[in-house]
């Protein structure tokens, strides 16, 4: 199988590599040419969680699409969000006849996908891993917060329609160089316990500056957070998903209950302890990095859902406003914030 992945940031080089290491047939393409050539040179190194690696990769900057000649059995979108559309309309030549797409990707992007290619061209992947793109030719694994609350699966897959597929059980086989791949039939239940976690740990991390753990740790912004998520799986509830709890040992009315009133056992577990190696979700990876974020596709996602099923989304809406000042300088990184989030989401 050729394997070809548009988007070598942290997810795509992470999966990209780990697949390289298995013996398998990859080429990354990127827009970043630095990066595309560190590791061309000096090939790319893996380290974090699963150890130092690496890995003699086949990259190529998206300019040599335009000559590219061969096709792919299954291309990666590890593009952000908000590239996705172009992403895709730019790599559809190069997929076989009997090709299909994957998207590790956060927010729920089959629904932007699949308009493009056909649902029968697309498989959902859930990524429950962290990482971090350090520097050109270097991506870090770090210790993640969906693996912390929902256990060691690295990733999810599944066909968009539920169905136990031939294809679907090779995206496993081909995952697991990656880390623990399970299979699910409940993708869009999936992908919105994922989105509840996105939308906490995401804009939470990115507007206090706190690490993954330290934005959980601390009181003031744990509760936030827990309003975020609870939201989330309000929104995917009404829309009609079964959403797997995205805290093992708690329910959804758990996490509903001690986003409003509190409770501590599940806080306790919610916090939990320091990772081994830290890291930044990467919506704080894009505020450091001066990038635009992908706000719009989480918790902006969960306001407009909201919004069509009449269902008020008060605190969804003030991590918007506050990230997007944060991104246009109206607003300092801090855990102000918090408070910041509090006044907009009660006024």
């Amino acid at each position: 199988m050729k394997i070809g992945v548009i988007g070598a940031g942290a997810i795509g080089a992470t999966l990209g590599g780990h697949l390289t290491r298995g013996g398998e047939d990859v080429v990354l393409f990127d827009p970043w040419r630095e990066h595309v050539e560190k590791m061309q040179k000096d090939g790319l190194i893996l380290d974090g969680v699963q150890g130092e690696h690496l890995v003699q990769v086949d990259a190529r900057h998206v300019d040599e699409l335009a000559s590219f000649k061969e096709k792919f059995d299954l291309i990666i979108v590890a593009m952000k969000s908000y590239d996705t559309p172009w992403a895709i309309e730019l790599m559809k030549p190069f997929l076989t006849d009997n090709g299909y797409f994957v998207s590790p990707q956060n927010s729920i992007n089959e629904e932007q996908i699949a308009p493009l290619v056909g649902a029968d061209r697309l498989i959902g992947c859930v990524s429950t891993i962290s990482a971090w793109l350090m520097e050109a030719g270097h991506a870090r694994q770090t210790g993640s917060m969906s693996q912390a609350l929902k256990g060691n699966v690295s990733f999810t897959v599944g066909e968009l329609d539920g169905r136990d597929t031939e294809r679907v059980r090779e995206v496993q086989q081909l995952w697991n160089h990656a880390g623990d791949t399970t299979v699910t039939d409940n993708l869009w239940g999936e992908r919105w316990s994922k989105m509840a976690i996105n939308c906490m740990a995401n804009p939470s991390a990115g507007m206090t500056g706190l690490t993954s753990h330290e934005v959980r740790a601390n009181p003031e912004s744990r509760r936030m957070m827990l309003k975020f998520g609870a939201e989330a799986l309000r929104v995917g509830r009404s829309l009609g998903h079964t959403i797997p709890s995205p805290m093992k040992g708690f329910t959804l009315d758990d996490i509903e209950q001690a986003a409003w009133e509190g409770n501590v056992e599940l806080e306790a577990t919610f916090s939990g302890p320091p990772p081994a190696v830290a890291g930044y979700p990467s919506l704080y990876q894009d505020i450091m990095k001066g990038r635009k974020t992908e706000i719009d596709y989480l918790n902006g996602h969960v306001s407009r859902r909201g919004k069509e099923l009449g269902l008020a989304t008060p605190y969804s809406n003030a991590a918007v406003t506050v990230i997007k000042g944060v991104e246009s300088g109206e607003f300092s990184v801090g855990i102000e914030n918090v408070q910041r989030v509090e006044k907009i989401a009660r006024a």
